[in-house]
């Protein structure tokens, strides 16, 4: 009882904080590679030999606690800043992308979700893998959105649009991390 009434002393002293349960954290994994590890050719411009309208790996996450509204997925190379693809509008209850998303603005796979890529015509609207030519570092970026649908975006919009609005409506985010030198 004393010790009790020692904690609860401190407590209201302020010496002691009570830490909640720790929730489990966003994760972003792929089935088809290790965090860190290599991107696999069959996802690159290596796979038909020229760059865009590649095959998307499968993503999947866990969100813990976070009670996000919505997600967004965004793919850059950090070795030159290229955005090259971003599928948003992702809705809460959808916890993973499946392997070769189909063409389109509006995912096919992925009801009320949109995807952008860097290039021209339809090849801006399909997964735009690493073409690198030498050794670059990728990273998927996961946002969990406090928001359902992102706004201002449209079809003319750009991957770094998506980039910019995600991270404005972002309650938490976590990468996923591959390396590729795939040629054409």
């Amino acid at each position: 009882m004393r010790r009790i009434a020692m904690i609860a002393g401190a407590l209201a002293l302020g010496i002691v904080t009570a830490t909640p349960a720790s929730a489990a954290p966003l994760a972003l994994t792929s089935t088809a590679y290790k965090n860190g590890g290599n991107i696999p050719d069959k996802y690159s411009c290596a796979q038909d030999h020229k760059p865009g309208n590649d095959i998307s790996p499968p993503l999947a996450w866990t969100d813990g606690d976070l009670k996000a509204q919505s997600y967004a997925v965004v793919f850059v190379d950090t070795a030159n800043g290229g955005k090259h693809w971003a599928a948003w509008d992702i809705p809460a209850t959808v916890k993973e992308l499946p392997e070769g998303l189909k063409k389109g603005f509006d995912v096919p796979d992925v009801k009320g979700a949109h995807q952008k890529a860097m290039g021209k015509a339809d090849v801006a609207e399909q997964f735009f893998g690493p073409c690198p030519r030498n050794k670059h570092k990728y990273e998927f970026t996961l946002y969990a959105l406090k928001v359902a649908k992102l706004p201002g975006l449209t079809k003319a919009s750009k991957v770094a649009d998506v980039e910019a609005a995600a991270k404005k409506a972002s309650i938490a985010d976590t990468k996923l991390i591959g390396f590729s030198s795939a040629k054409p």
